[in-house]
């Protein structure tokens, strides 16, 4: 079926972007690709304009998830360049669900004041925010406290105030490993209650359980069996019960399982059956396909699990 027909049918899919390696912060249990050679080969603001322009006019696709690194780090002058992105991304907004461009961002909110937070009203649809922890001496082992950005969680809260009152929708991740899954069941209301009485309306809050990048020194810091896992996330559930947040537990598998990442040089991550994070496969440029169909015949990607995690079907909306 071309991608004209599935269009026609209402079909279209969904995918992170990883739009830049760059952050501002050290976290412990990322892996970024921001080797100089890597970065360098990281496209500029008009590749990435092009890039999306592809996916959204040839390869169908209507729900995009910006993250990084830090998304708002993009360009030269940050967060010129990412405000720049805004408005082009404002040029694919429509009251039609199956023309608009949903539009989802992950960001450390470090950049997020309120000039930002004003430029994505009408184009950001949900902002998703990663407090690991309310304790700063966590965050700083972590690296999130770092880099001359102390008081991470004080402005994480600030943040989804900001963008709440603004109403734009707002998500919440946590990474659950070693260092937090014993304390995270006790900490995740203290959590809920500082970003409510902030002025912040949660509409979603996944977990993640730590994944493996095959870097056995990061592992052995931060991995967590399944059984470690399924515990903190039968304490974060009773910890949460009567509040209205709807709760996402994803595990190892579901990561696996559902990876495909558009990566800021313009390709693709995915996984096959039995790989691991550094057996992944990569994709050509997007740019060089003229349909989802073209790549899935060029590669080995599962186009079951593809379709089960990324296409969208009417009526699209309930954000990223």
């Amino acid at each position: 079926m071309t991608q004209v027909e599935l269009q026609a049918r209402g079909v279209a899919f969904k995918a992170y972007y990883m739009i830049t390696s760059r952050c501002n912060l050290d976290c412990e249990y990322c892996v970024l690709e921001d080797a100089p050679h890597q970065l360098r080969g990281e496209l500029d603001l008009e590749g990435k304009i092009a890039l999306i322009h592809h996916l959204y006019h040839r390869l169908g696709f209507r729900r995009l998830t910006l993250s990084g690194g830090e998304a708002l780090l993009i360009g030269k002058r940050p967060p010129e360049d990412f405000l720049r992105l805004v408005d082009f991304l404002r040029g694919l907004r429509s009251p039609d669900p199956t023309k608009n461009l949903e539009i989802g961002l992950y960001t450390n909110a470090s950049l997020l004041d309120d000039r930002v937070a004003d430029a994505m009203v009408g184009v950001v649809d949900l902002v998703a925010i990663t407090i690991d922890s309310k304790a700063d001496g966590l965050l700083r082992k972590i690296g999130r406290s770092t880099r001359g950005y102390p008081d991470y969680f004080r402005h994480a809260v600030e943040a989804c105030g900001r963008l709440s009152r603004r109403g734009i929708r707002v998500k919440l991740h946590s990474v659950v490993g070693q260092l937090n899954h014993e304390r995270i069941g006790d900490e995740v209301r203290p959590i809920y209650d500082a970003v409510t009485e902030g002025g912040g309306r949660l509409a979603k809050w996944k977990f993640y359980q730590y994944m493996s990048y095959d870097d056995p020194t990061r592992d052995r810091a931060h991995a967590i069996d399944d059984g470690a896992y399924a515990r903190a996330a039968g304490a974060i559930t009773r910890a949460l019960e009567g509040t209205d947040v709807p709760l996402h537990f994803k595990d190892n598998g579901e990561m696996n399982d559902s990876l495909f990442n558009i990566l800021h040089y313009g390709n693709a991550q995915y996984m096959r059956p039995g790989d691991t994070w550094s057996t992944s496969q990569r994709t050509r440029d997007l740019r060089e396909y003229g349909s989802m169909q073209e790549l899935f015949a060029a590669h080995d990607v599962d186009e079951e699990a593809f379709r089960r995690h990324h296409e969208l079907v009417r009526p699209f909306g309930g954000g990223a």
